[in-house]
């Protein structure tokens, strides 16, 4: 090999080198710039949603004492998402029953999911109503489920993967296609049943909540709330049992 032949082959691994050192350095930079606009957009999203939750609270207020001044009861708008859990096991389970449970993904004692509310999923939930609780669930306790107990599906389907949800940026990594860059836009989703419902609560996996302190007492598994138990429809009253098992 003469010497210019082992300059030139020099000369092209310096620049080979060079070219990787520059391509490191503009996929470093567009990553930072991407975060940078991420979060940029969490923050207005944030401040927008807070402001619109407000407004809304601010309106049923008012509308609550327009309807006491006027000797009526103010009636909100349609609530549009159950939050559902599973008290009792299989014994004496019919093949219906277990068939949507398992639809619901309620496979587990103490496990808990969001349904949003149509004409087929309620059908659904009265006929399992002899194994759940459920109701309305707030704000509030939609973000604290997802805090403190959300845990991910990463990965394909029939090897997906369970992975707490620690940070912004596993959710990016999976919903910023479909517009969804942190837990506010989540919870935002899932509060209001929103378009993209289904894609958020299907990323989420099955919430695993604590039995209560006290339990459920000693008719708690057998009787209606509205008998002194815990199966059935809780309405807003279910935040009071959300916060006992979170």
């Amino acid at each position: 090999m003469t010497f210019q032949t082992r300059m030139s082959s020099l000369e092209k691994k310096r620049i080979t080198f060079e070219e990787k050192i520059l391509e490191k350095t503009l996929l470093k930079k567009n990553f930072y710039e991407n975060k940078k606009k991420n979060l940029k957009k969490i923050y207005v999203r944030a401040d927008f949603y807070a402001k619109q939750y407000k407004e809304k609270n601010q309106y049923h207020r008012e509308q609550k004492k327009i309807a006491a001044r006027e000797g009526k009861f103010y009636i909100p708008e349609n609530k549009k998402v159950l939050f559902v859990i599973r008290v009792k096991g299989i014994n004496k389970i019919s093949p219906q029953i277990k068939k949507i449970l398992e639809l619901f993904r309620l496979n587990k004692i103490n496990h808990g999911v969001f349904v949003k509310i149509n004409s087929s999923t309620i059908s659904m939930v009265k006929k399992i109503e002899k194994y759940v609780a459920y109701g309305y669930p707030s704000l509030k306790n939609i973000k604290l489920l997802i805090e403190k107990r959300g845990y991910v599906k990463i990965g394909k389907k029939n090897a997906w993967q369970r992975i707490r949800l620690l940070n912004n940026e596993i959710i990016q990594n999976a919903l910023s296609p479909i517009g969804i860059y942190a837990v506010e836009d989540m919870v935002q989703e899932l509060f209001t049943a929103g378009p993209r419902f289904k894609e958020v609560n299907n990323f989420l996996w099955p919430f695993k909540l604590t039995s209560p302190r006290k339990g459920y007492g000693s008719v708690g598994k057998k009787k209606h709330v509205s008998e002194g138990g815990v199966l059935g429809n809780w309405e807003d009253s279910i935040n009071k049992l959300i916060l006992k098992m979170n």
